[in-house]
């Protein structure tokens, strides 16, 4: 029996801890400031929410099966607890993997159940919602708490960049297994520090990636973080029959992954996924330092608008060593050169993909043209055009013969991880064509790799100067 269900059966008076009324001064109310009025927001938890909702902490993370409601749970807990923060003017964001996500999955909750509270603003172009709080003031006049609003945000993390330098004072982060990883650490974690904010991790397992390290790393902190997995096989959220017709319509992997919150499941069209756990098994995914006797060459994926993606590899024998990895968005050349020569490697060869030679309409120069002029002494080199698959092939026979540092290339493996072919939900099939996301950038700077195996000149005259011969006092005719 799961340890929720244990709970649930001792403890059926929790039931009625759910967020279902909120007391709230009404803003509006200058002659009654001490009447309370308790507001409906309508929202009436199932008993299992409830019991969520009475064992959150600070930090939580919630695996939950499909139809669960975790959307519901999440935004309603924001609400609960942005009406009762006394803090000056609080923050709070919903973060689905995308803008468009975020506002076709949220936007009407969060609408209709601020809806009935006083003082509540709805800004659909900003996908946001205010809840306007009248300030009070001593016999004197002066103020006591000065008039504020509750801010309540829509946000996607596919542009992270965008989300830099705000302040939180919590966060639910729904279907974080699609999100861009680097959006808690770089983003909302510390969006929260300054006002000790809170937050809740919530999804649907998609094979062992960031979400699945969140949880394990959880575990291990009880004291700061709930953490809690829920199959459908065990809540009763979904009626039987119901769940059985599901079953019997899915993919084995798909029932593992979708209703018995597998992290172990296959992820559907993934190109990399069984090649990596493979060599994850082999101890290939581990610390790998960088040997000063060996130059490393760079990959770029180039992106205009959009993330630049560097591949840092040394060739030592026939094993190809990954080192490094670097990621950026909404920076200029320069910036990627300056970040190299700060890395204290000996280069080899920098190799662009075919479209680096593409000419500026305004310049007349091309991207490569343009960094042998900054860096005329490095050995830059331009990919030659190549079909997707025969990358595809070529990425999965490199990772055969390839080691991963763990930390350093981290951000490296979840982009190989969660590479995957475009779900075409009309034809109900996978297109012959990768997903472009958050993971396609360093899944494609990989690809423009594992087709380059020429070896750079700093390589060829570090092998050349290797000793062809050994020094020896040995003497055949003595025996």
């Amino acid at each position: 029996m799961p340890d929720w269900l244990g709970k649930y059966s001792k403890d059926k008076d929790i039931m009625s801890e759910g967020p279902t009324v909120v007391g709230m001064e009404l803003p509006y109310n200058r002659e009654l400031k001490k009447e309370i009025k308790r507001v409906e927001t309508g929202y009436c938890p199932r008993p299992l929410q409830a019991l969520i909702h009475a064992s959150l902490k600070r930090f939580n993370v919630l695996v939950c099966h499909r139809r669960f409601g975790k959307t519901i749970l999440l935004i309603n807990e924001t609400i609960n607890r942005g009406l009762k923060n006394q803090l000056h003017n609080p923050q709070y964001a919903y973060v689905a993997p995308t803008y468009k996500q975020a506002k076709m999955i949220a936007w009407e909750y969060i609408v209709d159940y601020t809806s009935s509270l006083p003082g509540v603003k709805v800004n659909k172009s900003e996908l946001s919602v205010e809840i306007l709080r009248e300030g009070t003031k001593d016999a004197n006049g002066a103020w006591l708490k000065k008039p504020d609003k509750i801010k309540f945000m829509l946000l996607g993390a596919d542009n992270p960049d965008s989300l830099r330098g705000i302040y939180l004072d919590g966060a639910g982060l729904d279907e974080f297994a699609q999100c861009d990883p680097i959006i808690w650490g770089e983003i909302i974690r510390p969006a929260l520090a300054d006002r000790k904010g809170w937050a809740i991790f919530i999804g649907t397992p998609k094979g062992q990636n960031h979400f699945y390290n969140r949880l394990k790393k959880a575990e291990t902190q009880p004291e700061n973080w709930f953490t809690a997995i829920y199959k459908a096989s065990e809540t009763g959220v979904l009626p039987t029959e119901e769940l059985e017709d599901m079953m019997s319509d899915m993919e084995p992997e798909e029932i593992e992954q979708e209703l018995e919150c597998s992290f172990h499941a296959a992820v559907r069209g993934s190109y990399y996924g069984d090649a990596l756990r493979e060599i994850e098994e082999n101890g290939q995914i581990r610390r790998v330092f960088h040997n000063p006797k060996y130059p490393v060459d760079t990959h770029w994926d180039i992106g205009i608008g959009d993330s630049t993606a560097i591949v840092f590899r040394q060739k030592i024998n026939d094993t190809w060593h990954y080192i490094d990895y670097l990621e950026a968005n909404g920076k200029g050349v320069e910036w990627y050169i300056d970040e190299l020569e700060k890395k204290p490697y000996v280069y080899g060869r920098h190799v662009w993909p075919h479209d680096g030679k593409n000419k500026d309409f305004i310049t007349g120069q091309s991207r490569v043209e343009v960094v042998r002029e900054l860096k005329p002494g490095w050995e830059w080199h331009i990919l030659t055009k190549q079909g997707l698959d025969d990358g595809i092939q070529a990425a999965r026979r490199r990772l055969k013969t390839s080691v991963f540092d763990s930390v350093k290339c981290v951000r490296l493996l979840d982009c190989l991880k969660n590479y995957q072919r475009e779900w075409d939900s009309k034809l109900m099939l996978f297109r012959d064509k990768p997903k472009h996301d958050w993971a396609s950038h360093g899944a494609d700077a990989y690809r423009y790799d594992a087709l380059d195996e020429i070896d750079s000149r700093e390589l060829k005259k570090r092998r050349d100067s290797l000793p062809r011969m050994a020094d020896s006092d040995y003497n055949e005719l003595e025996y």
